[in-house]
């Protein structure tokens, strides 16, 4: 029965959130280092982007941050992009962390006080992250963290995206 229920919980935060083949959210968010600075969405036109909403609270976002470190040097960042929506409650708090595992600031990462993308993109959990292509459509859709197969995977379609 609590299967069954969770199965159902999970339908309905799905339900409406944007799948396979629809745009991807506008938004414009703060840098989150430099928050009199904003990243909207429409200047990301043209790339291959990973969408990750995370918090630093979050382990399965602790696990799959280096990958993305990883993933983010094996293109350039004129043709793929990872950005990143941080939740905490404090920008000081996924400041601290990314310290640690981005050091050279690979990652575009924004601070979204607000939570906004998670409500718009009616994320059931953290992480949440969306492939989204040169035209702004979602191509992909992934929920929870990304291990190592599953970045393999993504790296070949993001390839495919770019004509590689």
């Amino acid at each position: 029965m609590k299967k069954l229920l969770s199965i159902v919980l999970l339908s309905i935060a799905l339900f409406g959130a944007p799948r396979v083949g629809d745009n991807a959210v506008k938004f414009e968010l703060p840098d989150l280092y430099a928050q009199n600075k904003s990243l909207k969405s429409e200047s990301l036109k043209g790339k291959v982007v990973l969408l990750n909403m995370w918090a630093s609270w979050c382990g399965g976002c602790q696990e799959e941050m280096p990958l993305f470190v990883k993933l983010q040097k094996e293109f350039p960042k004129s043709k793929f992009e990872i950005v990143l929506a941080n939740i905490d409650n404090e920008a000081k708090n996924g400041i601290d962390f990314l310290s640690k595992v981005d050091k050279k600031r690979s990652l575009t990462a924004l601070y979204d006080a607000k939570k906004v993308l998670p409500k718009e993109y009616k994320c059931p959990g953290m992480p949440s992250s969306f492939l989204i292509d040169q035209n702004g459509k979602v191509v992909g859709v992934y929920i929870g963290s990304l291990d190592e197969d599953a970045i393999s995977k993504l790296k070949l379609t993001i390839k495919k995206l770019l004509g590689k």
